[in-house]
């Protein structure tokens, strides 16, 4: 996906669609604080990691312009880290990501793909929160990742 296909998606989420996939609710539960029905996944599909991947380049193109001071993402970055403490973000890596989701070259080839899945949930989560999305914009976010991620690149 392009910055400019994804930018152009970040703010046109469907307000209408349910979210229609597990990893889509896994998502939405741990976004809205709540105990996901199953548990997490060991090893999520690449589906699942897709739909995280989409959601969180959403997230991230909502919440951040393309030039947002890097203070300003390290410090969102931070917050989402204190809030979910146990999983141990690395804050350095959190960052690439968010930088390489807003179209800044930055190496992420070398991130461990548990940190990836991490990163990816836990953030959403904290900037859907930072955000102060409501359920209809939380799924209808949601369900445009679940969108993107059915489409081949």
């Amino acid at each position: 996906m392009t910055l400019g296909t994804c930018v152009a998606a970040a703010g046109s989420e469907d307000h209408t669609r349910p979210v229609s996939t597990a990893a889509g609710r896994y998502l939405r539960a741990i976004a809205r604080d709540e105990s996901p029905a199953g548990g997490p996944e060991r090893d999520p599909g690449g589906a699942a990691r897709r739909i995280w991947d989409h959601a969180f380049r959403l997230a991230v193109r909502r919440r951040f312009m393309p030039d947002s001071p890097l203070a300003e993402i390290s410090r969102t970055v931070a917050t989402a880290a204190d809030l979910h403490a146990v999983a141990a973000l690395p804050l350095l890596d959190a960052e690439m990501l968010v930088r390489d989701a807003l179209g800044e070259a930055v190496p992420i080839q070398e991130i461990d793909p548990a940190v990836l899945v991490g990163v990816h949930v836990l953030l959403f989560a904290a900037l859907a929160d930072e955000m102060a999305l409501g359920g209809g914009e939380l799924d209808g976010l949601i369900a445009q990742a679940e969108a993107l991620a059915a489409t081949p690149d």
